[in-house]
């Protein structure tokens, strides 16, 4: 075959070879795109609890604008510790999420028990999952009908009223030590073993005051059983929307409120996390979503990585000050 027909031939065969290669490379890039594969959404807490709810109606919605299925996984145990633990050893691909709360994110770090993590060097921060308030209730019966009288009467009568939370570091028992530091007050803490016994003891009358959650007590609330001072929250509860806030009661820049972050395994890649946090912020968007929030007393939030990493950063802040100040130990 003359030399000009195989230099022909060559380069027809090098043509194709190198179109191959062009081809399984750009096929390569389609299946590496993020996500090709069901997410694992962990939650640090048994189904049906708060938390676990919360991430059910964002894996749902999530699910739809990334295209995969995002299932969660229930990991519970200390506090939520065992599931972020188990997110923080995984691979950094956005594959395994998680859903860490202000104890697990901060309080619990805070008073001095391991973690197993370090939420700074083991995670990076995707988004706020949304906020709900607490809710400062009287039993049935105390003379003072707001906030500014209340802390008026603990002011007049030092150490006669009795607040309870569901235990010593959790967030009811800091927000009212939070109030108690800026009001100088001084109200005796009694912490109880969980919601269901605090409750109890409001009702019953053993306990003046109560930190508690807006939807288990909202029920309460308009049964007459206790007597709503304020939410903790920066805007009013949309399931006790009459009760006014702290601030409302005189007590500039005070807000104290559950939360929970979107994490994901540090080094996860930007690009993976920017599509986490753009289906996070759209679900946040979304009808249903939102009815889901309002009815469970959720406020919906939209923020960037970089914003909600911050927002970590000032509540670690407030809570570690809240904390050292109050002399607080567990």
């Amino acid at each position: 075959m003359p030399n000009h027909v195989w230099n022909n031939v060559r380069r027809t065969l090098t043509g194709l070879a190198l179109g191959g290669l062009t081809l399984m490379s750009a096929g390569t890039v389609m299946a590496q795109e993020f996500p090709n594969k069901p997410v694992t959404l962990v939650v640090g807490f048994p189904p049906g609890g708060s938390t676990d709810v919360v991430a059910r109606i964002l894996a749902e919605n999530m699910t739809k604008t990334l295209g995969q299925p995002v299932l969660v996984e229930n990991r519970p145990g200390a506090g939520g510790t065992v599931g972020i633990s188990h997110v923080a050893r995984s691979a950094p691909d956005g594959y395994t999420l998680g859903v860490s709360g202000v104890g697990a994110s901060i309080l619990i770090a805070a008073l001095g028990r391991d973690t197993g993590y370090d939420i700074d060097k083991d995670l990076d921060i995707i988004g706020v999952m949304g906020t709900l308030g607490l809710v400062i209730a009287g039993r049935t019966g105390m003379e003072p009908k707001t906030l500014p009288e209340l802390m008026q009467f603990a002011k007049d009568h030092p150490g006669d009223l009795t607040y309870g939370s569901s235990g010593v570091g959790t967030p009811g028992h800091l927000a009212m030590e939070y109030l108690k530091s800026i009001s100088g007050v001084d109200i005796l803490h009694i912490p109880y073993k969980g919601n269901t016994p605090l409750m109890n003891d409001v009702l019953g009358g053993h306990v003046d005051i109560a930190l508690l959650t807006t939807p288990g007590t909202a029920e309460q609330v308009r049964a007459g059983g206790v007597y709503p001072y304020a939410v903790t929250s920066p805007e009013h509860s949309s399931l006790m929307p009459h009760v006014p806030t702290v601030i409302e009661g005189g007590f500039d820049g005070y807000t104290a409120t559950l939360w929970n972050l979107l994490v994901t395994p540090k080094g996860t890649p930007k690009d993976v996390q920017t599509k986490l946090s753009d289906a996070l912020n759209a679900a946040m968007q979304d009808g249903d979503v939102l009815a889901a929030y309002k009815k469970s007393g959720l406020a919906p939030t939209s923020t960037t990585p970089e914003q909600a990493t911050q927002f970590l950063v000032d509540e670690r802040s407030k809570w570690q000050g809240v904390i050292a100040k109050a002399g607080v130990k567990k």
